[in-house]
């Protein structure tokens, strides 16, 4: 069971689901840290910097205060207003207030710690020199401090320092606190969020699941399945495309089946009647010259009726794994049609059928003769094959633009409108009862099709039941 519940498991964690949830799951927790981190730092600074000058405004009163009595300083006289001075702003502004001369000796300290004692600090130094200079620093036992020095001026003159140091603690625990409030709501949000697109993508991912049973159903054989998505989006549309492959993968299965049946019959009939022959001849004596003749005659003809069909397989084969290359030339298309129409001449006046060629235009053209040849033929050879006797069979070569077009028409049975679409499809035959009749496998128009398409050009038909069908082979002059 806990193997089963593992496999399960596995399945379900490595599912598009999951990925997409993971995705998402690190693309917020990345966020979140860098919302946190900016967060942190823009309020940090932000409270820093309106301390900061806060800081400059509240020095910038006492240097003007104290600002005439430094200029002129005499201890036993200024001595007690300065530390009055510095008292004062202290208690009132909880701060630590310093007050340097020029030489960096303290003359007022609100904590009574540093005075008559000289101060090296950054921030003196600097004021000292016409700067307001503050920095930020942190002390185990006290905590966070932000240190000001301001100068002193008097008369454009520079006459001491005033320094102070602020207790900032405060500002970080107000950050902190607002930095918690904010993770917390970030947390709430980005758990919403996850179970939304947890939601989200089970209902909008369930049509998928039932691809799945289909899907083994046709592992094991089963072709003839549909899935059924009453969706208005892409599902709709994939499953409308799955049960049209289906459809397709049924229908090419049967012509599979129907294929090897008929080619089944196509061997056998020539072979039986090449063994009848041979038996016939072989258990007759004193056989007359003219006999044997006939029995060869009728063994050949068998024979070339296997060769065929072997050599539409093969070409087949080649098509399909783009072995066959083109021998390109430049020759005269018409060349090629009046031989065509030589070659199946005999056929047509066997079935008193009239089969005419109308060259409108002359027409050169850089082709494999022999495929071209093959792929007319076959369609010629339909065309008379398929007709009834005492009708006509014309072809028609004329130019198009930048195409040579070829026209194949005949007065025959004619094809049903649904198996159009159908009849360049391999093993595919419209009247399969009579195709076994007149013979052949439903390769010729394959090949035919396949032939054109590899010399970039087209071929359609225009067919309707009793009235015959006609087809269009359209080949670019330069491609």
């Amino acid at each position: 069971m806990d193997t089963i519940l593992g496999i399960e498991i596995k399945k379900k964690y490595v599912s598009f689901r999951w990925k997409l949830l993971s995705t998402y799951l690190i693309l917020i927790i990345i966020l979140f840290f860098i919302l946190i981190n900016f967060t942190t730092n823009y309020l940090l600074d932000w409270h820093i910097n309106e301390r900061q000058e806060e800081l400059i405004e509240d020095t910038k009163q006492i240097a003007d205060d104290i600002s005439y009595y430094l200029s002129v300083y005499d201890s036993s006289i200024y001595k007690n207003y300065l530390e009055n001075v510095a008292d004062k702003y202290g208690d009132s502004l909880s701060r630590r207030i310093i007050v340097l001369d020029k030489g960096k000796r303290v003359v007022a300290d609100s904590n009574d710690e540093y005075n008559f004692s000289t101060l090296n600090l950054e921030e003196i130094e600097k004021s000292l020199n016409g700067e307001i200079s503050t920095n930020n620093y942190y002390f185990n036992d006290i905590g966070n401090v932000m240190y000001l020095g301001y100068p002193v001026m008097f008369e454009d003159q520079i006459t001491g320092s005033v320094f102070i140091s602020s207790s900032i603690n405060n500002l970080y625990e107000n950050v902190n606190s607002l930095i918690y409030r904010i993770k917390v709501l970030l947390m709430v949000v980005s758990f919403l969020i996850i179970l939304g697109l947890y939601l989200l993508t089970y209902f909008f991912l369930k049509p998928i699941n039932k691809f799945y049973p289909a899907i083994e159903n046709i592992k094991k054989g089963d072709l003839g399945q549909k899935v059924e998505i009453n969706t208005r989006d892409e599902f709709n549309l994939l499953g409308e495309a799955f049960n049209s492959m289906t459809v397709r993968l049924n229908e090419v299965d049967k012509q599979r089946e129907e294929f090897v049946s008929n080619v089944s019959h196509e061997l056998k009939t020539p072979l039986a009647s090449i063994k009848l022959l041979t038996e016939n001849l072989l258990i007759q004596e004193n056989t007359e010259k003219k006999v044997y003749r006939e029995f060869l005659k009728d063994i050949n003809d068998e024979i070339d009726r296997l060769n065929s069909i072997v050599t539409e397989l093969l070409s087949l084969v080649d098509l399909d794994k783009n072995k066959l290359k083109l021998n390109y030339e430049n020759i005269y298309l018409n060349t090629i049609l009046e031989k065509i129409i030589e070659q199946l001449s005999p056929l047509a006046k066997e079935k008193n059928i009239k089969l005419i060629l109308e060259e409108i235009n002359i027409i050169q053209i850089k082709i494999d003769k022999d495929k071209i040849k093959q792929a007319i033929i076959n369609i010629v050879h339909n065309a008379i094959k398929y007709s009834e006797e005492n009708t006509v069979v014309k072809v028609s070569l004329c130019l198009d633009k930048n195409y040579a077009t070829i026209k194949v028409k005949d007065t025959g049975y004619g094809i049903p409108k649904e198996s159009i679409s159908y009849i360049f499809d391999r093993f595919y035959r419209v009247d399969k009862a009579r195709s076994r009749k007149t013979g052949g496998t439903g390769l010729g128009l394959s090949i035919s099709k396949q032939i054109i398409n590899m010399h970039h050009g087209t071929i359609n038909v225009k067919s309707r039941v009793g009235q015959g069908t006609t087809f269009y082979i359209k080949i670019p002059l330069e491609y």
